[in-house]
């Protein structure tokens, strides 16, 4: 279970991370303060106002923002609809989330000192004159914004309280104790959805398409509808394994002599070890062993090493060259040798040398098929380099003759069928490979079968030269052999359309307690659906974010499926799983060493919940 919550929490942390950085609006809201809009707001949090004056200049602030980040793609895509709304949803929930932050600090009486306050406005450069603090400049500044001095210093407070709480969440492990409460509650959190799901696919053939509109849709989208340019390809691969290598004994008993420390079995030394955590007992274990105690026995029965202890302390053979330098140091040579107390980390340790298994060459016959591949490899590899070599200089001295190099190297070419982008063959599908190909001036498509690449050589020991053998350009396809695709792609449009309509007007009528559509429509919760916060469930946040039930009142919201039908969600009932307090440890520990954003998270939607926030829709935004 454990395990399986650290893998689910990973999860979380992905879908929890905030799109917003809050800390740029503590200070750039300000003005909020100084120039309300008492006659407009657009919403209330808490019963504090946000005007739709600040909204405004936000709004403008932020897409000025992405004009900097998105250069010329901005004005791609600054008219567009649902690009402005994203903005708009954007900047309102970043407002929200400032003042239920600056509500909260002022709740937990996160209070900054009067002191640092007199600090940051005497060293606040608008109020400066010659380096220094002008009071004049600082009495005309309030003045201009009808504020007190006392007003100005708790507006003051109240961004600096908030600042510093943001960053004592996200510089510390801050979180308080009923916060923790509620984080294992939205974590644990799970919901049961009933499902009505109105399909697609069912309704797509009955869509009527007119001929205006597969000309129009044929017209818009020209660029989409060609026959890519195709190519036949001829050329030449080299790697060392195409070469057919002989090798007799003669070859393999020279290999071996002049070889032979490769084919050697080093000396191996097999020890025994006990193992103990205090010194003196160490000593006394030492004592006895020198008068013939059994050092096997007393490993059993003493040792503090888990493994070693229950074979007698013996800890296997070991290659000389690979012994640790804690038995080194021991300078065993002997058989049955017994070593002196070797400190070990906090522990001592006392070892024997059992036996010693001298370094052994190997026959010959139990080394010749690995002897055999070795030479016939060196001899590949030679054969490889030096045709690379040949073709290499030929190719460079005859540029757009690869018939003559074909001719004098005596070898026969390989060569593909039609092939374009999307069908390259198995062996021509390295990226290099397909630069030469499909980058124009690369390789001469008129010059068929005399123009070559050169000789191109790829990091596994493979090399290729390649000239094209034929080509078709690329050409834009007629209407009549696109004209079926048209019209299934607009009935299938035209189909989720269609449902996308429906579904809104039946979730319009069940908001408004109207349950005689679903009759009307046709429309059966059928499917039950438990999800929790971790699944992996692209509408989760959709999901997550249907209010609790009221006094009986059914919640219903709308969502598309992957396989794009839409789904009409009624919350059944909402639960929480509970975690054991070991899980819950897990989750608070990792929470705080490495999850700011999921705590930023889980703050802010208790905050949302435990508030009333109000939006009032002002037209022309």
């Amino acid at each position: 279970m454990l395990k399986y919550l650290k893998s689910q929490l990973n999860v979380i942390i992905i879908k929890s991370i905030l799109g917003i950085i809050i800390l740029s609006l503590v200070f750039g809201t300000i003005n909020n303060y100084f120039n309300r809009d008492t006659a407009k707001y657009i919403a209330k949090v808490n019963g504090e106002e946000i005007s739709f004056t600040t909204l405004q200049k936000m709004y403008i602030d932020e897409r000025e923002k992405q004009e900097k980040i998105l250069g010329k793609n901005f004005f791609k895509i600054k008219k567009n609809k649902k690009f402005k709304e994203e903005t708009y949803n954007y900047v309102l929930s970043q407002l929200i989330n400032n003042i239920l932050l600056e509500q909260y600090a002022e709740k937990i009486h996160f209070n900054i000192q009067d002191n640092e306050i007199k600090k940051i406005i005497l060293n606040m450069s608008i109020f400066q004159e010659n380096n220094e603090f002008n009071k004049k400049k600082y009495l005309n500044y309030l003045s201009s914004k009808n504020l007190t001095h006392y007003e100005y210093i708790n507006l003051i407070r109240k961004k600096l309280n908030t600042t510093y709480l943001i960053n004592a969440i996200s510089n510390t492990n801050f979180i308080l104790d009923n916060e923790k409460t509620k984080i294992i509650e939205l974590l644990s959190e799970k919901r049961i959805i009933k499902k009505a799901i109105l399909k697609i696919n069912p309704i797509v053939n009955s869509q009527k398409v007119s001929e205006s509109e597969i000309h129009d849709y044929f017209n818009q989208h020209k660029n989409k509808f060609y026959v890519p340019e195709k190519f036949k390809i001829s050329y030449i691969q080299l790697t060392p394994n195409q070469f057919k290598i002989k090798c007799n004994n003669k070859e393999i008993k020279n290999w071996y002599k002049k070889n032979i420390n490769k084919y050697l079995n080093q000396e191996k030394r097999q020890y025994s070890i006990i193992q103990t955590s205090n010194q003196n007992e160490a000593l006394s274990i030492l004592s006895k062993l020198k008068k013939g105690a059994d050092f096997s026995k007393i490993a059993k029965e003493q040792s503090i090493d888990p493994i070693s202890s229950k074979k007698g302390g013996n800890i296997g053979w070991i290659a000389k060259n690979s012994i640790p330098n804690e038995i080194k140091i021991s300078n065993l040579e002997k058989i049955n040798q017994i070593s002196n107390i070797i400190k070990f980390n906090n522990n001592f340790l006392i070892i024997k040398l059992n036996k010693i298994l001298p370094k052994k060459y190997k026959k010959i016959y139990e080394v010749s098929d690995i002897i055999e591949n070795e030479i016939k490899y060196k001899k590949s590899l030679n054969m490889y380099k030096k045709l690379q070599n040949k073709i290499s200089l030929i190719a460079k001295k005859n540029i757009n003759r690869f018939d003559l190099i074909l001719k004098e190297t005596n070898i026969i070419p390989s060569e593909t069928n039609w092939f374009d982008e999307n069908t390259i063959p198995k062996e021509l599908q390295n990226p290099i490979l397909k630069k030469f190909i499909f980058k124009k001036g690369l390789l001469d498509r008129q010059k068929k079968l005399k123009s070559h690449s050169g000789l191109i050589i790829l990091n596994n020991r493979q090399s290729f030269l390649l000239s094209i053998k034929n080509f078709q350009k690329k050409k834009n396809k007629e209407l009549k052999d696109v004209k079926k695709n048209i019209i299934s792609k607009l009935q299938y449009i035209k189909a989720i359309e269609k449902t996308k309509n429906k579904s809104k007007k039946i979730l319009f009528q069940l908001k408004n307690g109207n349950e005689n559509i679903l009759k009307k429509e046709n429309v059966v919760f059928k499917e039950y659906e438990t999800i929790s916060r971790y699944d992996e469930n692209p509408n989760l946040s959709i999901i997550f974010s249907m209010p609790y039930p009221v006094k009986g009142k059914k919640i219903y919201t709308v969502y598309q499926d992957k396989n794009k039908n839409f789904v009409i969600a009624l919350l059944d009932r909402v639960y929480n799983e509970k975690f054991s307090k070991e899980e819950e440890k897990i989750i608070i520990k990792y929470l705080e060493k490495n999850n700011i954003d999921t705590i930023f998270q889980c703050v802010l939607q208790n905050l949302h919940k435990k508030s009333t926030i109000l939006y009032n829709k002002i037209d022309n935004f």
